[in-house]
Formats: structure tokens, C-alpha cells, sequence
């Protein structure tokens, strides 16, 4: 064991005396001697190279430790591991931040909408929008129990409104959350075949994956046109990428219609681990005009 202030020139280790006087204020006004000790077994690893800020009362032989320092190495591992988590905590935040960019689309009319202004018509409306509640409030009370949501409903009875609903509260507890069409997520696909295109289509299917919360609105309406081979197979890819991750779908069509739509593959696939949401009834939005 060295002493420290053997080393500093003379009344230098004033510097301790002051020190110590901060760290115990209730020294001050006493005589007392302050140094600091090297080589010391470090009280994290248990090998040399510990120090200490020591003190002693003038009728006193024995020194107090007011402060124990682990050694150099300690130090340093600790200072390596503070900057990787901060490191890793900065990427992130980018990388949920660029999700959200790319697949967080809401509607531009329904961009602050909520649960709260969800205006139930009739009691149809009103369990789907008991439902929506109820599925947030377990998915937030454990992630584990979490299932997939299907949301079926004629045009206008506010199948969007409340999906938007649920991906603004999940978004607003921290999770990555994306929302965009069925169309718009094909169209993002498609547009990955061009040379020029920055992003391939496995970048897109490894986003899916990396979201904590998906809602792919209108499942079907995309059925119109091209081909049609290229667009089942490519459904079947989203609703397979999702496999393990909540995922809330929304459709205008029936149980007799979709399948038709999808295909039967994916009509399949969307019945594992799913809940149901009946939105078949008078147009919301009709009602809420004539009130």
C-alpha cells in the first residue's frame, strides 16, 4: 500500500483535506490529517489496484475510509459499458424512429382521432368499440398474451377510426408501431424492383418483423387488376412475417368474400391466434350526419 501525498509536493494534500470536508461537513472545525491510498484490493474484482481517500483525528492512529475507488480496470469496464448501452439506446431510437417514418401512414382525417370521439350508433358499434378497448388493455397488461385482431365491417363503420385509435395509444406507451393499406404496403414492395430503388423487399419484410404492433387496414380492397398470382403470394409473405406479432387487420369483405380476395392460403393464416371484430351494420359516418 502507497500513500498518495508521499508523491505530491509539500501541502498539496490540502486537496484531501477539502475533500473529505465535503464528502463529512460534520469534520469541519477539526484537526484532522487526509490521504489517499493506492493499492488496495479493488472491492469489485478482488485484485490490487484500489485506492481510497482516507482521514484521521490527530489523537488518532487508525485512519477511516470515507471513500473506496475500484481499480483502473473496473473503471474502464464499466466506462466501456456505459457508452455501448448508450450506443445501442441511440440506434434504437434512430432505428424507431425510421419505422415509424416509413410504415406509421395514418389517415389524414383520422390523425387525432381516438376512443374517446369513436361515436357509437347503435350496439353494434358499441362492442366493437368494447372490443378495441378490451384488446389494448391486454396486450398492455402482458405483451405475451397478446393475439391477432380481425375487423370486418361494410364501408363506413368506423373500422379505421378505431384501429387508429388503438395504434395512437400503443405508440403513445413506446412501442413501434406501424400502420399503413394493405395497398400501400404492396405499392412499397413494388417499388423495390426498380434498379434504382435504395431498399430491397427483404429490408421491408425484415421491418415487419422488427415492428412491436401492426394494423394492415383493408384487406381486399387491393384485389382489382394485375397479377393477381403476385399479389396472393406476396399477402401470404406480410401475414407470414407477422407470425408471433400482433397484428390487427381490417376488411370490407365477408367471410365468404375474403377468402376469394387473399386466397385461401392466407384466409387460413389469418385465423391463427385471432380474434374477431363484426362491424357489419348502418354506415357510421351516414348516422353521424343525420344526428
Amino acid at each position: 500500500m502507497q500513500i498518495a501525498s508521499s508523491f505530491l509536493p509539500q501541502g498539496e494534500n490540502n486537496i484531501y483535506k477539502k475533500t473529505v470536508f465535503r464528502i463529512l461537513p460534520e469534520l469541519v472545525g477539526h484537526e484532522i490529517e487526509a490521504d489517499f491510498l493506492n493499492e488496495l484490493v479493488c472491492p469489485q474484482c478482488g485484485q490490487e489496484g484500489g485506492s481510497a481517500l482516507v482521514y484521521r483525528q490527530n489523537d488518532n492512529d487508525s485512519w477511516n475510509r470515507v471513500e473506496t475507488f475500484k481499480c483502473s480496470r473496473c473503471r474502464d469496464r464499466e466506462l466501456f459499458n456505459f457508452y455501448t448501452k448508450k450506443s445501442f439506446k441511440e440506434q434504437s431510437q434512430l432505428i424507431s424512429e425510421r419505422l415509424t417514418n416509413d410504415y406509421f401512414l395514418l389517415p389524414e382525417k383520422l390523425k387525432g382521432s381516438g376512443f374517446k370521439d369513436y361515436h357509437e350508433t347503435n350496439s353494434v358499434t358499441t362492442l366493437a368499440k368494447q372490443k378495441a378497448i378490451s384488446y389494448v388493455k391486454t396486450f398492455l397488461a402482458s405483451e405475451q398474451d397478446s393475439y391477432n385482431l380481425l375487423i370486418q365491417g361494410n364501408p363506413g363503420t368506423g373500422k379505421t377510426h378505431l384501429c387508429v385509435a388503438i395504434a395512437r395509444t400503443l405508440k403513445e406507451k413506446g412501442f413501434i408501431v406501424g400502420f399503413l393499406t394493405i395497398g400501400q404496403l404492396l405499392s412499397k414492395i413494388k417499388s423495390t424492383y426498380n434498379k434504382a430503388s435504395m431498399i430491397t423487399e427483404e429490408k421491408i419484410f425484415k421491418d415487419l418483423k422488427k415492428l412491436d404492433f401492426l394494423i394492415l387496414d383493408d384487406l381486399g380492397a387491393e384485389a382489382t387488376g394485375g397479377n393477381d398470382d403476385w399479389r396472393k403470394s406476396l399477402i401470404f409473405e406480410i401475414v407470414e412475417s407477422r407470425s408471433g406479432k400482433p397484428t390487427i387487420y381490417t376488411s370490407n369483405l365477408t367471410d365468404q368474400d375474403l377468402p376469394m380476395a387473399v386466397g385461401e392460403r392466407v384466409f387460413s393464416r389469418l385465423y391463427d391466434n385471432t380474434k374477431f371484430i363484426d362491424l357489419f351494420t348502418d354506415d357510421y359516418r351516414k348516422r353521424l350526419q343525420i344526428k
